[in-house]
């Protein structure tokens, strides 16, 4: 080897060694002051964080996420709205935010690329990509959390997710949500709106407990759905291989009634039917259930009316059904 290399490769090593001191000291001095200089901070359970508050003097009414895998969680009853990325590593995603709308990508191709540039990326230091390094050989949980208030601006949320769960709680304003899932569970727990929900989930299941809404649309090719407590107008449901029970707090008489199970048997109230069913309400201002599925059974009954409880608060936003968790390793 050339002198002049060797000389070149000392002079290398100098220099990395006197960046490290300086961030290492830097970073420490910026922890005596409480200042955070990487964008995501450590939580007490060594989880990276990146959080994005909305802002008093913005105005975001839709909110998209495409995900390729992550825990969805979406948290209503807060005083001011914003979100958390965890354990996501900076340039693993693109986040806009523009015309009123947040995007939060983890798919990648030249038209999005071009987009994230035209929406006005900066760079916030090359610190945030090489800190703190993750072992692949560590299994890191990534979530996200979007923590809304009652009465918020966002009144449409879609998500694309490919593998996780999505989690919607204590939520009570006037919000569209569509759910498209590969592998994962949806789960809706003390939501009120007079909007809808539209679910799409190739393998893994719907669960609703307490929950009011206008209409609800599922897709499910593998995966059942169990719904309790149930409030809404319209129901469309198809099932490939899935087994479906609802329990409504509203009169059976009010629905117009298209219950179709090919492979299972139909319940009502109680009562069996067969394979399929049709009942018209006779109201003119009822509300309609058609219901298909391949291989399963439908149970449609009339819930139990129970005293009213709790619907929780900022203090429960981790106490998620136990019964739903496992669902996607079996």
């Amino acid at each position: 080897m050339k002198p002049t290399s060797i000389i070149f490769i000392l002079l290398s090593l100098i220099i990395i060694l006197v960046g490290w001191l300086v961030c290492s000291s830097a970073e420490a001095e910026a922890a005596e002051d409480g200042i955070e200089i990487f964008d995501q901070a450590l939580d007490e359970d060594d989880n990276s964080v990146y959080t994005f508050e909305f802002g008093t003097d913005e105005i975001y009414n839709k909110i998209e996420l495409i995900i390729d895998e992550a825990d969805i969680y979406i948290y209503g009853g807060f005083a001011e709205p914003y979100m958390e990325l965890i354990n996501f590593n900076e340039g693993s995603y693109m986040m806009t935010s523009s015309n009123r709308s947040i995007s939060v990508s983890t798919s990648f191709d030249i038209m999005s690329i071009i987009q994230f540039w035209e929406s006005g990326f900066t760079f916030s230091g090359l610190r945030n990509y090489v800190r703190r390094g993750l072992s692949d050989e560590v299994i890191i949980t990534k979530r996200i959390n979007i923590y809304l208030p009652t009465d918020g601006d966002v009144n449409i949320i879609n998500i694309e997710l490919d593998e996780g769960n999505v989690y919607v709680m204590n939520l009570d304003t006037e919000i569209d949500i569509t759910a498209s899932i590969g592998t994962g569970n949806l789960v809706l727990d003390s939501v009120s709106t007079t909007s809808y929900v539209n679910a799409e989930i190739e393998y893994g299941s719907l669960y609703l407990s307490d929950v009011t809404l206008n209409t609800l649309t599922a897709l499910l090719e593998r995966g059942d759905i169990n719904a309790e407590n149930l409030e809404f107008d319209t129901l469309n449901i198809t099932g490939t291989s899935s087994s479906i029970y609802i329990s409504t707090t509203s009169d059976l008489d009010f629905y117009d009634l298209y219950l179709s199970a090919r492979g299972g048997a139909i319940s009502i109230d109680g009562a069996e039917h067969g394979t399929s069913y049709t009942k018209e309400s006779g109201m003119s201002s009822g509300g309609s259930v058609i219901i298909t599925t391949s291989l399963g059974d439908i149970i449609f009954e009339k819930a139990e009316v129970t005293a009213e409880g709790d619907t929780g608060n900022e203090d429960e936003t981790n106490e998620v059904t136990d019964t739903v968790s496992d669902t996607v390793s079996e």
